[in-house]
């Protein structure tokens, strides 16, 4: 009898056979794909990787990976990351997040469901949150950021390391390599070289002088978030 009992104690407490209570339960959605260019490849946690497609739902801790110079996705967030505050429509949008180029990124981490975080590690993002939502923690190779209320521009690459513009509120950089963590005020960048710590805060104005450099970002523009399309 002692094996039948263990097969029910799995069954009934695992919701399914043994070692499948994970793999079976739902994904939490985060957002939509609202424009998607091709390709983006998506790599939802435990599952094959496909296609990204717009009105395609987004899953906390989905992995994408874009590849081209053309491609292109956009994201509106439906619901709040964090979990002390929860929108009352769970179709309004809180943030949209833009990804431009050759990009790799997580939103979200599918293993903590509270932990407002996404990760960048290589391309052009742009991230636009509206005032009183939770802040977001932004991982790249080289800092933590802390985003709350703001638009802000991302450019993650491996010889320039992480670039950071604030076009309207506070971000705070924090260097994986050490030292104080540095305040962005809005209209102000910097940049986190690999295994180094930020350089001194400097006016987005300053760009101007560097036409051919990535560090402009002018392939985006900014957009307070609106109802989901």
């Amino acid at each position: 009898m002692r094996p039948a009992i263990l097969a029910l104690l799995a069954i009934g407490l695992l919701g399914g056979p043994l070692g499948m209570g994970s793999a079976g339960a739902a994904a939490e959605e985060i957002g939509i794909a609202t424009l998607v260019k091709p390709q983006v490849q998506a790599f939802p946690p435990g599952e094959p990787s496909r296609d990204l497609v717009t009105r395609n739902p987004i899953e906390r801790g989905l992995k994408v990976k874009l590849v081209g110079r053309e491609a292109f996705l956009k994201i509106d967030f439906t619901r709040a990351f964090g979990c002390k505050q929860q929108t009352l429509d769970g179709r309004r949008v809180s943030g949209v997040l833009k990804i431009l180029g050759p990009s790799d990124a997580e939103l979200g981490d599918a293993a903590r469901s509270c932990a407002p975080k996404v990760r960048f590690s290589l391309g052009k993002f742009l991230l636009a949150l509206l005032p009183g939502e939770p802040p977001i923690d932004v991982d790249t190779p080289e800092t933590v950021s802390g985003v709350k209320g703001t638009y802000v521009r991302f450019l993650i690459d491996p010889l320039v390391g992480t670039f950071v513009a604030v076009d309207e509120g506070v971000v705070t950089v924090q260097a994986k390599a050490g030292g104080d963590p540095v305040e962005v005020e809005a209209g102000q960048w910097v940049v986190v070289p690999p295994g180094g710590l930020p350089t001194r805060p400097a006016s987005l104005s300053s760009l101007e002088e560097l036409e051919d450099s990535p560090l402009q970002l002018r392939d985006f523009t900014t957009e307070r978030p609106g109802p989901p399309q």
